[in-house]
């Protein structure tokens, strides 16, 4: 073989040699009977060349009328190597009359190379990953909710020849293994469709270890969800991650693909602390009340559950994980007497304490009654706000919770930012009350 042909490390190959004698045209001895051992070399400056072979070339036959002919001959590694053959017994006899070792031995007249040997297969490895569960204090993650790796897969690669033992050489130049010989990467579910967009650049990151063998470590990128259109139950998150390992040679892992979990009950890849998906939807509630207190706002977040043949929302009392940013509700349409800024969201962050959190207005004064719109920005930037009482109005921010829109406008794809409108002093009961009752 030359260096131009591939063969699997440890598979037979055919090796042919002949013995000549030094006439001017050479011709075969017919009378030679030896047994050739042979010395492996660096076959030179190709980049297939190992520099020290850690191989074992067989032959597996012997001359006989000065020909050798094997069907048989193997070489355990991988890599290109050069080939000499030696028969130092066959004129032992000449020792007595003081003949030198390099006269005695019978050699072919210049090394000769052989390979490109490659791996018969791969042998694979998996470590134990896991997900970061999004809300980790409650257990679940929303739907449409990025969720990243706490523990990434790492597949450890292992070169082998046929009968199973690592081929050393396949390291540097001889390793071949790309993200362009990987194929069919796929994240599976049981349940649901995941969204790997968040996954750019160079995935999975391949490093040749050295000695055979090498890792194949996987990432989430900027986070991988759960596509979210119309409301379901919660279920489980089963994810699977599989690939096919194969080298550019078509050196492959026999049980193709390697696998982290199962998309099936049970069997998913683990997250830190819950696999629970959830529906969710951040409802915020009308309020009004005097211009002379602060006025509470109430915030809720929710997620879908079966009614009948439909879903409705309950309070996610799980959830001690969301928050808001004063910036991130945006405050527009004031009406009658009061305006911008009189009252503002002085507190930041609002964190949810079993689903339920409060925004609080300041009281604006006897002379500024009137209501305010209260949009909270759960999707990108829009408008402005006021984070100070008097102050001047600021540009609004967008808090990436697009997992918590709802369809408060009647979208389709509960893609609506949730608005409540808070009023100060403009509903109130009579001056005067003769007489109240309550009935229960």
């Amino acid at each position: 073989m030359g260096v131009s042909t591939v063969h699997k490390a440890g598979r037979p190959f055919t090796v042919q040699a002949t013995a000549v004698n030094g006439a001017a045209t050479p011709a075969t001895t017919t009378n030679y009977a030896g047994t050739a051992t042979t010395t492996i070399g660096d076959c030179g400056p190709t980049p297939a060349c190992v520099d020290v072979p850690a191989g074992t070339l067989t032959i597996g036959a012997n001359f006989v009328a000065g020909q050798l002919t094997s069907n048989v001959a193997t070489y355990s590694d991988a890599g290109a190597i050069a080939v000499t053959l030696v028969d130092s017994t066959f004129a032992a006899v000449d020792a007595a009359d003081g003949s030198t070792a390099a006269e005695m031995n019978i050699t072919t007249a210049s090394p000769v190379n052989v390979g490109r040997f490659v791996p018969d297969h791969f042998a694979v490895a998996y470590n134990t990953p896991s997900f970061a569960t999004g809300c980790s204090a409650g257990t679940f993650t929303y739907v449409g909710q990025k969720f990243s790796y706490t523990t990434a897969p790492v597949i450890t690669v292992t070169a082998q020849n046929l009968s199973n033992a690592t081929t050393t050489n396949y390291t540097g130049a001889v390793w071949q293994i790309t993200n362009t010989s990987l194929t069919s990467k796929a994240y599976t579910a049981a349940s649901g469709s995941v969204d790997i967009s968040g996954i750019t650049g160079t995935d999975p990151v391949i490093a040749d270890s050295g000695n055979g063998t090498g890792t194949l470590t996987f990432g989430t990128g900027t986070g991988i969800f759960f596509t979210r259109n119309t409301p379901l139950a919660a279920f489980n998150a089963e994810v699977s991650l599989a690939i096919n390992v194969i080298d550019t040679d078509g050196v492959a892992y026999a049980s193709n693909p390697a696998r982290f979990g199962q998309a099936s009950a049970g069997n998913g890849i683990a997250f830190g602390s819950g696999k629970e998906m959830r529906f969710g939807r951040l409802a915020v509630r009308n309020a009004n009340g005097s211009q002379l207190v602060p006025l509470p706002v109430r915030l809720e977040a929710q997620y879908a559950v079966t009614a009948g043949a439909g879903y409705i929302f309950v309070t996610n009392t799980a959830d001690s994980c969301t928050s808001l940013a004063n910036t991130n509700v945006q405050m527009s349409a004031f009406t009658s007497n009061l305006t911008a800024c009189k009252t503002a969201l002085t507190t930041t962050p609002v964190t949810l304490s079993g689903g339920r959190g409060m925004l609080i207005l300041p009281a604006p004064g006897n002379a500024n009654n009137g209501s305010v719109l209260l949009t909270a920005n759960l999707g990108a930037a829009s408008g402005t706000t006021c984070t100070v009482v008097n102050g001047s109005t600021v540009t609004a921010t967008g808090a990436s919770s697009t997992y918590l829109q709802g369809n408060w406008a009647g979208s389709a794809s509960y893609a609506d930012n949730p608005s409540a409108r808070a009023t100060f002093g403009s509903v109130k009961g009579a001056d005067e009350v003769i007489y109240m009752r309550e009935n229960f």
